[in-house]
């Protein structure tokens, strides 16, 4: 058997992994409404928080593990080398998921004094299973893109966030208390991560449990440095709840969290960056760093245009769109929601692109420290400053400066000017476009929206705002996507 991405599937392959991650993100979302409609603010806070939890504490624990299995298994030269870094891999990830489940159950009066909610004891069982799952099931795409066998992923995911779905709606149909759905949460992702197992030994045919203190001690070595980067990308997601929660009640945690949770229009930024980088190192190799550059900016462009629209319409429209997804009861965090929506702004491209072509990643991740420093910085100062609404405003503040940061160095290491290392011009023309465009809308919505439902109104005065846009920037964009294409 032949382990790595044959060159006739790359395309196959990245289009079936996108369509699972697009249905695996939008059946997410969906859950996410439907939770929010079907439990308490208290009840959803008290999720949220138990989540944020095992999120720090498993990124902690873990070092990166998970990340180390592609890699190790697409370098093994032969099968039984393959099986034996599978069966350390599943042994450790074992071992160290119940250590973190383990941490969290005996950690639990102080978890529930630090989150200020005596309800976290009555999940005792969460705590102690759900980061087994997760960590587990976390490696399952690496491991069947490495075999191959992204059919699989497909079915996995999809089947996966079905029935996740499904118990949602079961448990609100018998009227069943969030206990049970968690008990059933758990469950689900029991048998999913049981799963995962049966796969990987399908695929390692000999796997077994196993420990080689000369092969983790390599294992480590790859997946620490990048352990250490995850574990701060962790912390800079978690940070503004983790403020949040030190000075507001769950409740309004609950309404923070949905109102900061980002809308699933990034993926069309990763599967340019996905098709892209390749060509970019390509051009930079071959000293053509103009051109990497220039196609670079051709991608950002088209990216921009649609993630701009996006954005400005939720800011428009953040009342409705949140009544949409979460229910009138999440509507105190609509201008929360709005500055997430700019915080849009900075996800149109992956600026560290050309650093990470040229093979500069160091420092990706000392700007990664620098972002974690400033934002713990801003979020408090902005909490005293504007209250509520100051760590998003925080995030949105480290974001900006993190990725001018980054322009600044790719201009310098590119020996080109920070004015053309980036396409300010279109970018700029293409947000007065929306600005002025948005401006209009709000204006037409507040008129009309007395006369009907301010939904319907924002659905109707959004759709013809996408008519005009559509039409002012297609000869644009089509002379864009035809260069990139080329």
């Amino acid at each position: 058997m032949i382990v790595g991405n044959n060159r006739s599937h790359l395309g196959t392959d990245t289009i079936k992994l996108t369509a699972s991650k697009i249905v695996t993100t939008l059946v997410g979302l969906v859950s996410s409404m439907l939770l929010s409609r079907f439990r308490s603010l208290t009840e959803y806070g008290t999720y949220s928080q138990l989540l944020m939890v095992i999120n720090l504490v498993s990124s902690f624990i873990m070092l990166g593990l998970p990340n180390s299995l592609n890699y190790f298994v697409a370098k093994a030269d032969s099968e039984e080398e393959r099986s034996k870094f599978l069966s350390v891999y599943y042994t450790v990830s074992t071992i160290l998921s119940f250590i973190v489940g383990l941490v969290l159950v005996v950690s639990i009066p102080l978890i529930e004094k630090i989150l200020k909610n005596d309800l976290i004891k009555y999940f005792w069982f969460f705590l102690a299973f759900f980061p087994w799952t997760r960590i587990i099931m976390s490696g399952v795409e690496n491991l069947l893109v490495v075999y191959n066998k992204t059919n699989i992923i497909t079915v996995y995911r999809t089947f996966n966030s079905v029935v996740l779905l499904s118990i949602i709606i079961f448990v609100q149909l018998i009227k069943g208390t969030f206990v049970l759905y968690m008990v059933l949460y758990v469950g689900v992702e029991g048998l999913f991560t049981i799963w995962t197992y049966i796969l990987a030994k399908q695929n390692a045919k000999t796997l077994k449990p196993c420990i080689d203190w000369s092969l983790l001690k390599k294992i480590f070595s790859f997946s620490i440095p990048i352990g250490v980067a995850s574990m701060i990308g962790t912390l800079n997601i978690e940070l503004d709840k983790l403020v949040i929660n030190a000075f507001f009640t769950v409740d309004e945690l609950a309404i923070y969290t949905n109102a900061s949770r980002e809308l699933p229009v990034t993926i069309i930024a990763t599967s340019i960056t996905a098709v892209l980088l390749p060509q970019l190192v390509k051009f930079i190799k071959e000293n053509k760093t103009n051109e990497a550059v220039e196609l670079w900016g051709v991608a950002t462009t088209i990216s921009f245009s649609i993630i701009c629209f996006i954005s400005a319409a939720c800011v428009v429209f953040a009342p409705e769109i949140i009544t949409i997804l979460y229910s009138d009861k999440y509507i105190a965090g609509s201008t929360v929601f709005r500055v997430y929506s700019l915080t849009l702004l900075f996800k149109a491209t992956y600026y560290g692109i050309i650093l990470n072509a040229t093979g500069k990643t160091r420092f990706i991740l000392y700007s990664s420290i620098g972002t974690l420093c400033l934002n713990i910085g801003l979020n408090y100062a902005f909490y005293y400053m504007f209250g509520f609404v100051g760590p998003a405003w925080a995030t949105f503040a480290a974001s900006a400066i993190m990725n001018t940061c980054q322009l600044f160095c790719t201009a310098k290491i590119c020996k080109i000017s920070f004015w053309r290392i980036y396409p300010w011009l279109k970018s700029i023309l293409i947000v007065v476009l929306n600005v002025v465009l948005g401006g209009i809308s709000l204006i037409i919505h507040n008129n009309i929206k007395q006369s009907i439902s301010p939904v319907i109104s924002a659905i109707l005065v959004g759709f013809v705002w996408l008519l005009v846009e559509l039409a002012v920037l297609f000869r644009p964009i089509k002379k864009e996507w035809k260069i990139l294409n080329s």
